[in-house]
């Protein structure tokens, strides 16, 4: 059994990584460790989309058993998973039976001080589960767009319970989440269109669940559903808006380019994406800004004009709005 207690993901990772003897490739916002051995096949993934979110991804078969203990704590994180594929057993400690989450299911949980959890991931079942980790207080602190938007959100949902007694909702089965959670589990882009597809399908997944459990608790809304063809098409608008920064992009002339209506697209954008048509390319942007201001000696003048900002005073403005701090500090 792995013993871990609840503290910043890349411990975990580097801890898993010696209990399974296996690769560990560590990055500024992301760990993952591969294996291919009489341990296991497959990888786990741990990256921080901004402080307060971070994403876990099991890839995974297991040749045994993998049984993990984790000490919870009071105002603690709050953990949303998704088994797109594969099952595993979870129980707090105090609990003489485990529970068994299944395909298609999600789960919900929060601790406190005297909780404990175990969870066991059982042998050669291909496992494809991906956990959001919401830590409120962090996100809290944070001077960014969909930091405030996320922590309005949930602490709505679930001040009831947070930062109380320990808390676990089994979610009823639940397709829906299970398009967004997939993409968070196979897109292995690490480029920025498929870093922000991933950021979107992550936010639709949390706000799916979240919806899921508020059916699941009598609030009868439906989310629309998008076909898979939409979300095929739409996936391929942010390597056509990277080719095209230098032209003036707009919903309409977007719309003819992918075959949609102007709303039809915003539709489909926000379901994706988690944002406008405007909002996402200006994600684009900035994205594209962050990398030029990490990877090369460019003036943040200089980056601005390159992602097609004239003004410096709105590029900061941009930036600090889609990171928490000015770009000069990067």
């Amino acid at each position: 059994m792995l013993n871990l207690v609840e503290d910043q993901r890349v411990n975990h990772v580097r801890q898993m990584a010696v209990h399974f003897n296996a690769e560990l490739d560590e990055g500024n916002d992301a760990s993952t460790i591969t294996m291919n051995n009489k341990k296991a096949n497959g990888f786990i993934s741990s990256y921080q989309v901004f402080p307060g979110l971070t994403v876990w991804v099991y890839n995974i078969t297991f040749r045994s058993d993998f049984k993990v203990c984790l000490e919870l704590s009071k105002g603690g994180p709050i953990y949303f998973s998704y088994n797109v594929k594969g099952h595993f057993l979870h129980r707090f400690l105090d609990e003489e039976e485990f529970s068994e989450i299944l395909q298609n299911q999600h789960m919900i949980v929060m601790g406190d001080s005297k909780a404990g959890v175990e969870i066991i991931f059982p042998a050669n079942i291909k496992l494809e589960i991906a956990v959001i980790i919401i830590d409120m207080k962090k996100l809290d602190s944070l001077d960014a767009r969909n930091a405030k938007r996320l922590h309005i959100k949930v602490q709505r949902i679930f001040q009831f319970v947070y930062g109380g007694q320990r808390f676990r909702h089994l979610g009823s089965i639940d397709t829906e989440t299970k398009k967004y959670a997939s993409i968070v589990c196979e897109n292995n882009d690490t480029d920025l269109v498929g870093g922000l597809m991933t950021e979107g399908a992550i936010l639709n997944m949390l706000a799916s669940q979240i919806q899921a459990y508020g059916r699941d608790n009598g609030d009868a809304t439906v989310k629309p559903i998008l076909l898979k063809s939409e979300l095929s098409r739409l996936s391929s608008l942010g390597d056509y808006i990277m080719d095209n920064l230098d032209q003036n992009l707009t919903v309409s002339s977007l719309g003819r380019e992918f075959g949609m209506s102007p709303n039809k697209l915003q539709i489909g954008v926000k379901h994706l994406y988690g944002d406008s048509v405007g909002q996402y390319m200006t994600n684009i942007r900035m994205g594209l800004a962050k990398h030029l201001l990490e990877a090369t000696d460019l003036s943040c003048s200089e980056v601005s004009s390159r992602v097609g900002i004239s003004s410096k005073s709105y590029f900061s403005k941009l930036f600090k709005n889609r990171y928490g701090i000015s770009p000069s500090l990067i």
